[in-house]
């Protein structure tokens, strides 16, 4: 049954949802539109979710990697979703940077383009001028978008909740939504502040400037703030303009093979990494790469670098036992979990990849098909590492339309080789193992004391002993009928009992010189003694 905290959560988003009425009208207009109701493919559900707006996009940009919910078709078609959309007219921008400073545009910038450079759902970026002379790119957020994305996730959270109010029996399906939705509700407040992604500029910028041949634009704080973001101006190749990248007579080979060293650093190296690697999102300046608009980033924590980093190399070395542990470590349990079968399916999986060269193993297929076995034991990845594994598998796909032959297994599986011979690496794991030595050397010098000082206290009856036993439910339905027929067998003797003991008496009122009660008594103590014996011998041949 529902919950009063499930309840008052219905109660509470429905105060805080105020525009409902509207959105819902708007939302169920596009529904019969497109006809949901009869053969809704894959794709029409692409073409809905861009009617419905950039909050709807992001879900489906979101949902495409998530297999774990979503079957797969549903995920490879929302890969297809762009959140471009017209650009806003040039005086709207100009009035939106006036608004965000407080002041005129003019006294920031000596001229910015009117020709946007890119125009997508959340924002629009334009080619500027400082008053110092430095070419920037400025990213101006639309206006509205803020309250309109925060109405959008409110009136899905109140749908959900009462969802979850109505039928609390499907508390996995209504808690994988939950997450979704949790996830969408942070992502969309990361990118929707221009602080966070100031930050993250900062922040990649300092990390790549130890990767050589490796930048980003250079942030302007000064001049940013939660709605305009101001940052170096960068002219590049798109990476998977390969033409343009020919006619620089660079190797495209090796370019990819940097750019995925690149990326394999960021994450098991720094634990930040780029969370959107598209064509779009890499450019190539003479022989540097440059990683622009960071405002999707993903951070590990330094054991989910470890894990991810045992992930890739327990898949060259077929060690299920190390995968094993490696997806159970990256994950949360959202219901129970069979070891023996997850370690069964995942040496499976291995066998799979194992027999066939590291050239031929495709991450995003590998990837896809142990998120499939992660679903059938209730494993669901964590936000950063779903991030990472969409990440990669979008690099992939980036790759090998510039170097068909490059293999990123083996590049991330030469790099966790050398990250695990450097010095730093090597003095870390050997203090480890000297501290969990010390600590297991401690704890079997205590082992004995404690172990006679916990007997004393049992034979003293200061400690008790507890334990379960699961007893099969034919065993508790035997013990219950039969507890039951004796209770019955014993009220049908004190019923006879007494009612012998009433006879003796001259209680009235009596019927053929017996008290009418003992009669009674007599006549309730047959029933319920045959009612036994029928009982016992039915449930003997049962």
């Amino acid at each position: 049954m529902a919950t009063w905290q499930e309840f008052y959560r219905v109660l509470k988003l429905s105060w805080k949802d105020k525009t409902s009425g509207r959105r819902v009208r708007q939302i169920l207009s596009v529904l019969k539109r497109y006809d949901v109701l009869h053969d809704f493919t894959p794709q029409k559900a692409v073409a809905v979710l861009e009617a419905l707006g950039p909050t709807y996009v992001k879900i489906g940009q979101m949902a495409s990697t998530r297999s774990d919910i979503l079957p797969k078709a549903y995920c490879e078609a929302f890969e297809s979703l762009h959140a471009d959309v017209s650009p806003m007219p040039f005086f709207q921008v100009l009035d939106c940077i006036t608004r965000s400073y407080g002041r005129s545009w003019e006294e920031t910038f000596l001229a910015i383009d009117p020709a946007p450079l890119g125009s997508a759902s959340v924002a629009q970026v334009h080619r500027a001028v400082l008053k110092d002379g430095s070419v920037v790119a400025v990213k101006v957020r639309r206006p509205g978008i803020v309250a309109e994305m925060s109405e959008d996730i409110t009136l899905m959270q109140r749908i959900l909740a009462t969802a979850e109010f109505v039928d609390p029996g499907n508390q996995t399906l209504f808690l994988n939504f939950d997450n979704l939705l949790d996830e969408l509700e942070r992502t969309t407040k990361n990118e929707l502040d221009f602080r966070v992604e100031l930050d993250n500029l900062i922040r990649f910028h300092a990390e790549t400037a130890n990767q050589r041949g490796v930048t980003s634009p250079i942030p302007y704080p000064a001049c940013s703030n939660e709605s305009v973001l101001v940052m170096q101006y960068i002219e590049g190749i798109q990476v998977d303009d390969v033409p343009a990248l020919k006619t620089e007579g660079i190797d495209l080979d090796h370019l990819a093979y940097r750019i995925m060293q690149s990326y394999i650093s960021q994450v098991l190296d720094d634990g930040f990494f780029h969370a959107d690697p598209h064509p779009g999102n890499i450019l190539i300046r003479g022989k540097e790469i440059v990683w622009i608009d960071l405002g999707m980033t993903g951070s590990l924590t330094p054991s989910q670098r470890q894990l991810v980093g045992r992930m890739f190399r327990s898949i060259p070395a077929n060690d299920p036992y190390l995968l094993m542990e490696s997806v159970v470590g990256i994950s949360k349990k959202n219901g129970p979990v069979d070891f023996g079968k997850l370690l069964q399916e995942l040496s499976i999986l291995l066998d799979k990849y194992g027999s066939s060269d590291l050239s031929d193993i495709n991450v995003g297929d590998a990837m896809g098909e142990m998120v499939e076995v992660m679903r059938t034991q209730n494993l669901i990845m964590a936000p950063a590492v779903t991030m990472l594994v969409r990440g990669i598998v979008t690099l992939e796909g980036v790759m090998e339309a510039i170097a068909p032959t490059l293999n990123v297994i083996q590049i991330v599986s030469q790099h966790v080789l050398v990250q695990s011979l450097n010095p730093e690496h090597v003095e870390m794991r050997a203090l480890e193992l000297l501290t969990s030595t010390a600590e297991s050397a401690e704890a079997l010098v205590k082992l004995p004391r404690q172990v006679s000082n916990a007997v004393e206290m049992l034979e003293r009856g200061e400690i008790a002993l507890k334990g379960n036993v699961e007893v099969s439910t034919n065993v508790l339905a035997t013990v219950y009928a039969s507890v039951g027929r004796i209770s019955l067998a014993l009220i049908s003797v004190g019923l006879f009992l007494g009612s012998s003991i009433l006879c003796t008496t001259n209680m009235e009122p009596r019927f053929l010189e017996v008290p009418v009660l003992g009669v009674l008594g007599y006549v309730g103590a047959f029933v319920l003694g045959v009612y036994v014996i029928v009982a016992t011998f039915r449930s003997r041949k049962r």
